[in-house]
């Protein structure tokens, strides 16, 4: 009796095993492609991140003036750049693209002392004087500037003057 049941148990074996691996051909092939799909996928479908220019900033305070010069690095586009002052806790917001807003002189000069239109770039020797009306730049205890690139909304550079 026990013959017949090894002979029957051993008939059933071959046909198993062509099924165990035929799921397992399935299973790599599905694996396979998941993979490239995926990785096709993340790459065209992941939004590309807008450029943050490399640019090297140096600042100085001259009375009632903050200068940034641009001492280095990639030209930035004028209307890209917003410039903010917070001078004890005061927070105010200049935009290169308006030259005068609310009595805030704003003005682009190129390394010959010429000024710039906002259409222009800001590049290596070109600096920025920012006059503000409502706050005293020269009586106040802590001024925190912040250099910002509007086109991808990183700021650039931040210092304390």
């Amino acid at each position: 009796m026990e013959g017949k049941k090894y002979r029957a148990l051993n008939q059933d074996c071959q046909a198993v095993s062509e099924v165990i691996g035929q799921v397992l051909m399935v299973a790599i092939v599905v694996l396979a492609f998941s993979s490239i799909a995926l990785t096709v996928f993340s790459d065209e479908g992941a939004i590309n991140p807008p450029h943050v220019p490399r640019t090297d900033l140096q600042e100085s305070i001259q009375g009632n003036t903050v200068q940034i010069f641009h001492s280095g690095g990639e030209a930035i586009d004028l209307k890209d750049i917003k410039i903010i002052l917070s001078v004890d806790g005061e927070q105010e917001e200049f935009e290169m693209s308006d030259s005068n807003i609310y009595g805030h002189t704003v003005t682009v000069f190129d390394p010959k002392g010429e000024g710039l239109s906002p259409n222009d770039v800001f590049t290596l020797g070109d600096f920025i004087e920012i006059t503000p009306s409502s706050v005293d730049i020269k009586n106040a205890s802590s001024i925190d500037l912040y250099f910002v690139h509007t086109a991808s909304k990183q700021v650039i550079k931040k210092a304390m003057l």
